[in-house]
């Protein structure tokens, strides 16, 4: 799971207060180095803000791991939603439309969400953002692998915990072997 920076932030914050540059001895210098990670760390962590912060209903869906508030894009981090035209695979033998599903969950999560906030470091092209957002303190890329409307990144390793546990219970794109989207997008291109 993505631990919020600001937890982050604060644990170095007091890690580093503990060691304080009083008690180091003269001829320890990697507690030095220590101390001054410490100190850097804890100076940028308290810089990190939430790139968005905004009401659920603010923003639109664009799908199960897009989201857009006015011209800012953002992906979310960590997982990979069903993509257009994909069918996932029910353990009757049939399929079904995963895409609208994992859609029509972010969306349910966004209009019932009081408060959502992305926080990211990194943006990529065209304005579009890599983030990991919370509806109401609610990690929502791990909430879409629990309930098995998302696969967590392949590269990332975010959200393996939850991948799993749905993966046990069957639950959503688990009940069947349905193609990931990272393989779905490399046969037909």
């Amino acid at each position: 799971m993505i631990i919020k920076r600001s937890i982050a932030g604060a644990a170095f914050a007091i890690v580093a207060n503990v060691a304080s540059s009083a008690e180091l001895q003269p001829v320890d210098p990697i507690s030095a180095r220590i101390f001054l990670e410490l100190h850097t760390i804890q100076s940028l962590s308290a810089n990190i803000g939430p790139l968005v912060s905004a009401p659920g209903e603010a923003f639109r869906v664009i799908d199960g791991d897009f989201l857009a508030l006015g011209n800012l894009r953002i992906r979310l981090v960590g997982i990979e939603a069903p993509k257009a035209a994909q069918q996932c695979n029910a353990s009757n033998g049939s399929s079904w439309d995963c895409v609208t599903q994992s859609s029509d969950r972010v969306r349910n999560i966004l209009r019932n969400a009081e408060r959502v906030e992305c926080f990211s470091s990194e943006q990529g092209n065209y304005g579009l953002y890599f983030a990991s957002c919370e509806a109401d303190g609610r990690d929502m890329g791990g909430l879409l692998v629990e309930e098995g409307l998302a696969w967590p990144d392949q590269d990332q390793g975010y959200y393996l915990a939850e991948a799993t546990t749905a993966q046990a219970e069957g639950t959503g794109i688990w009940q069947a072997y349905t193609q990931p989207p990272w393989e779905w997008r490399m046969e037909r291109h």
